[in-house]
């Protein structure tokens, strides 16, 4: 299995965490990238230029989308709790996973959506995902979530399926 992008143990992985650390105690970078309403938007901020000029220097400079595809992982980053450190750099919980957990009977994101956030082009997934994010009480994993972000499309869209839909509650 080919390694991830952003594994914790990968260089872009690193970068990440440390940029996210740094993010979490600058209230100002955050509040500014959490007023981003959109990846245009997020592109301009400085922090989100920050995280795209460290990664520069990371093998993912090879790939040609890193200006276009990491200012709006950065935003959405900043959407995490920056006090549930462990949930963000340790919970090996998928994001599927966390919208398929039941609150009462439902799950946290409904089927109806999921199925629409699968269908939605990486250009309007900005919205949509800081919306999951509210729902998930801004708890994901970091890695996950810059790995699924930056390489969205039809194999993290079929993982994400095959992920979300065996964990729902079977009905009769």
């Amino acid at each position: 299995m080919k390694k991830k992008t952003f594994a914790p143990d990968t260089p872009a992985g690193e970068i990440l965490r440390e940029w996210w650390l740094a993010l979490k105690d600058d209230r100002g970078a955050r509040a500014e990238l959490r007023r981003a309403k959109s990846p245009e938007d997020a592109t301009l901020i400085p922090a989100a230029i920050d995280l795209v000029t460290r990664l520069k220097a990371s093998p993912l400079m090879d790939h040609g989308g890193l200006i276009a595809r990491i200012p709006p992982i950065a935003g959405l980053a900043a959407h995490l709790d920056p006090h549930a450190e462990r949930a963000v750099l340790h919970d090996t919980t998928t994001l599927p996973e966390r919208m398929a957990r039941l609150q009462g009977d439902r799950p946290v994101v409904s089927q109806l959506r999921f199925r629409r956030l699968l269908r939605t082009p990486r250009a309007e997934l900005y919205r949509p995902m800081i919306r999951i994010l509210a729902l998930l009480d801004h708890q994901a994993n970091l890695y996950e979530l810059a790995e699924s972000m930056f390489w969205w499309g039809p194999n993290i869209q079929k993982q994400w399926a095959f992920i979300y839909f065996p964990k729902l509650p079977k009905t009769a």
